[in-house]
């Protein structure tokens, strides 16, 4: 980062959420349409869904979702849906700047534990994330649902 500073903010109006897409679409590469993005992210955020902004230089550099839920198995925690930094930006450190800041932000909002699903392919996100002290608690086990 050179000394130069970072901020962290949450985003609020469309600008916020157009000025992730280009990020977020490295992550949920299913994304191609800033459009379609935009209206999913303010559906989401209807539900309880935070959506983090890294700033540097002016750009997002990295952005984390986010929701607060409470369940008789797990009591409060924080499940982290999305986090992910620029390809172009990676190694200046903005990835544990994110996850320390969203740490943070579930420990403010009383959360008992902090989780997230990792695809079993994101080798290098794994890694990150037992440095983070991250440890593996469960499977995930899915059974798609197809229209009928």
């Amino acid at each position: 980062m050179d000394g130069q500073e970072f901020t962290i903010t949450f985003a609020a109006t469309d600008a916020d959420i157009d000025a992730s897409f280009a990020v977020m679409s490295e992550l949920r590469t299913n994304f191609t349409d800033p459009e379609v993005y935009r209206h999913q992210i303010r559906r989401q955020m209807d539900d309880g869904y935070n959506l983090a902004l890294l700033w540097f230089n002016g750009e997002v550099a990295g952005c984390s979702g986010f929701r607060v839920h409470e369940t008789l198995s797990r009591g409060k925690y924080m499940y982290v849906e999305d986090l992910v930094t620029s390809g172009k930006q990676r190694s200046h450190g903005f990835g544990d700047k994110l996850f320390d800041w969203v740490h943070a932000q579930a420990r403010e909002r009383g959360c008992g534990q902090l989780e997230i699903i990792s695809g079993v392919q994101r080798g290098d996100a794994h890694r990150f994330y037992h440095r983070k002290r991250m440890t593996i608690k469960a499977f995930q086990l899915v059974l798609p649902i197809k229209a009928d």
